[in-house]
């Protein structure tokens, strides 16, 4: 079941939720109001001895060459 990340657009609160199907509404655990956005989010996935990163690799995302959150190696 995949976990998705959500933005309340009533109280502004980032929460992640586990979600299971595409019917089901969102509520926000912070304000319990149903005006909420999935999130794009970067995902990592290890392909055999390589870290593959879904990401722009912009500020704040892992790069392809480590799992830090910032590396002026890399870019």
């Amino acid at each position: 079941m995949p976990i998705f990340e959500f933005h309340c657009n009533d109280c502004g609160q980032d929460f992640e939720k586990l979600v299971f199907g595409s019917g089901e509404v969102v509520e926000c655990p912070a304000c319990h109001q149903t005006n909420c956005e999935k999130l794009m989010s970067a995902c990592n996935a290890k392909v055999g001895f390589k870290l593959t990163s879904t990401s722009s690799g912009g500020k704040g995302a892992s790069c392809t060459g480590c799992t830090a959150t910032s590396c002026s190696t890399c870019h």
